[in-house]
């Protein structure tokens, strides 16, 4: 019979430690990032030149005209999508047992959800790269023109986008060799990359004339892959502080 030692059945040990760890994680502490919108040659990519001429979505991070800090603070939920696995059962390798060995990985969806701003930016931002990756031509479409009726589909470098999700936390692990200055009030621990996605979905925007109620807007996302980072080994560092100025530019 298994038994166990008074240190192990302790909840005050329990509790030491995963407090010594930086204690448990919470739902409402995460960033999220889009990639940059300049290519590697530095030149505007078409996509950010979309948005920014035809719904006023400007994507220069940093600037005084800086939309998409605004629609990363109005995000509402954001979900670290699932990985599954695809297996194949091979049978007669051994009598009477079937094997299901590991053939391929299923990234699952990501979804969104926005709080909308009096300008809608959230929904400005999704549909107008929606109508990007399609080539609706919006003056053509204001103006009745007979080119609206035609498509011309956009290559696909052109409208995919990296998205990042950094998990934040206000607890701070056990590293006493680290001095946290007083202006750092979050930390990182580990993020998720997303590559080359893109809006597949824009929900609906329902309106009613009862009680005024906060606006959402739901997105979903394609995307090639996911991989996980950990801002320790990427960098080679040992603090992985985050800088609340940083994450407003």
């Amino acid at each position: 019979m298994t038994t166990l030692s008074k240190s192990q059945q302790s909840v005050t040990t329990f509790v030491s430690r995963i407090l010594g760890d930086g204690g448990i994680s919470s739902s409402n502490q995460y960033h999220v990032e889009f990639s940059d919108p300049l290519s590697k040659d530095g030149v505007v990519r078409p996509l950010t030149a979309h948005l920014d001429f035809h719904y006023g979505v400007h994507l220069n991070t940093g600037g005084d005209s800086d939309s998409v800090t605004k629609v990363v603070m109005l995000a509402n939920e954001v979900q670290i999508p699932g990985v599954s696995m695809t297996a194949q059962d091979v049978r007669g390798v051994y009598k009477g047992i079937n094997m299901k060995p590991a053939m391929a990985k299923v990234y699952n969806e990501l979804d969104m959800s926005f709080i909308l701003d009096v300008n809608s930016m959230p929904f400005r931002m999704f549909k107008g790269w929606q109508d990007f990756i399609v080539g609706d031509q919006v003056t053509d479409i204001r103006d009745g023109s007979a080119s609206a009726q035609t498509h011309v589909q956009r290559f696909y470098d052109d409208y995919t986008m990296n998205i990042k999700i950094t998990k934040l936390e206000k607890q701070w692990p056990g590293q006493y060799d680290v001095v946290i200055p007083p202006e750092i009030e979050h930390w990182a621990p580990w993020s998720i990359t997303l590559h080359k996605a893109y809006p597949y979905m824009v929900s609906s925007i329902p309106y009613s004339s009862g009680s005024s109620q906060v606006v959402k807007l739901s997105v979903g996302m394609y995307y090639e892959r996911s991989y996980f980072v950990d801002p320790d080994k990427e960098s080679g560092k040992v603090s992985k502080r985050v800088d609340q100025d940083a994450l407003k530019k």
